[in-house]
């Protein structure tokens, strides 16, 4: 039997110093999900059915992402994601704490990891005294298309154009109460000869104490095209609960781009502030945010 929820949203959105044109969009999400027993396990399916709010196109509504996950109790469970993010260095690519999204997500900036985005990976999480282990397997995917859902009728794959394949893995856990810590790392080879294969790794440790939450990450990325750059990344915030309506976020991302020799390094530096106010089911949510 499988369930099914949804939500729709209508947002106002612009770049400051640009043509913008018609600033109102929407987004719609449909989700389905299912469970059962399997010989003594758990199976459970989800998948996500999403588009921009687009009235005149069916090819706008396709799958977004599903996964399907098998739970073996004591040990562990193992899974196939297809966009979701279930498994490895995506579940805390960004742990900082925000009202709304993550300050660089409509300024073009970039975090510095760089995973494979979930394109077809298979995974296996487990917790062991307190702590979880999550690992993420990528069999190959191409570096153009960074989640592919498969291609037309049932066992679609990516196929014959993958040119990159790799792993990485994430560890989390709460040592005292109020804190939460995680680090993880991974590797996408490139099978192209003029791309370095990609490294990258993270570490973060957020703080709650009341309504208030404080946070610090630093993320690294290396590799891709010969002889361009790396990052070396550092994000803080602090996010603090008004009410049980109101929340408000300050955060700021710092991306250290390492030039090649005889080239000053460059910083790209993000800030932002979000407020979320719920009323029910219901929530207003703004964010004001600039990279420079």
């Amino acid at each position: 039997e499988v369930t099914v929820s949804g939500k729709t949203e209508v947002t106002y959105a612009g770049k400051a110093d640009s043509t913008n044109g018609n600033k109102w969009g929407g987004g719609n999400a449909i989700t389905f999900s299912g469970s059962g027993d399997m010989n003594g396990m758990t199976a459970t399916y989800t998948a996500v059915i999403g588009d921009g709010g687009q009235a005149s196109s069916n090819t706008s509504e396709t799958f977004a992402s599903s996964s399907l996950m098998l739970d073996m109790g004591d040990m562990g469970t193992v899974g196939f994601d297809q966009g979701v993010g279930e498994f490895g260095v995506s579940t805390i690519d960004d742990k900082m704490p925000y009202a709304y999204e993550e300050i660089w997500t409509y300024t073009g900036a970039s975090n510095g990891l760089r995973a494979a985005g979930g394109s077809n990976v298979l995974g296996y999480k487990n917790t062991f005294a307190g702590y979880t282990l999550s690992v993420e397997l990528d069999p190959g995917h191409s570096d153009s298309a960074t989640s592919t859902k498969g291609g037309s009728g049932d066992g679609g794959n990516t196929g014959g154009d993958t040119t990159q394949s790799g792993y990485n893995w994430a560890l989390t856990g709460s040592p005292m109460d109020g804190m939460n810590v995680g680090i993880g790392a991974g590797k996408e080879e490139n099978q192209i000869a003029t791309l370095d294969d990609e490294t990258y790794a993270t570490g973060f440790v957020t703080y709650a104490v009341g309504g208030l939450t404080l946070g610090y990450q630093m993320s690294e990325g290396n590799g891709g095209t010969a002889a361009e750059t790396s990052n070396n990344v550092e994000i803080y915030g602090a996010s603090f609960a008004i009410n049980d309506n109101l929340s408000i976020s300050v955060n700021q991302m710092d991306n250290e781009f390492d030039k090649t020799a005889g080239t000053a390094n460059v910083t790209e530096e993000t800030n932002g502030i979000g407020i979320s106010y719920t009323m029910g089911s219901a929530s207003l949510r703004m964010l004001t945010a600039e990279t420079d």
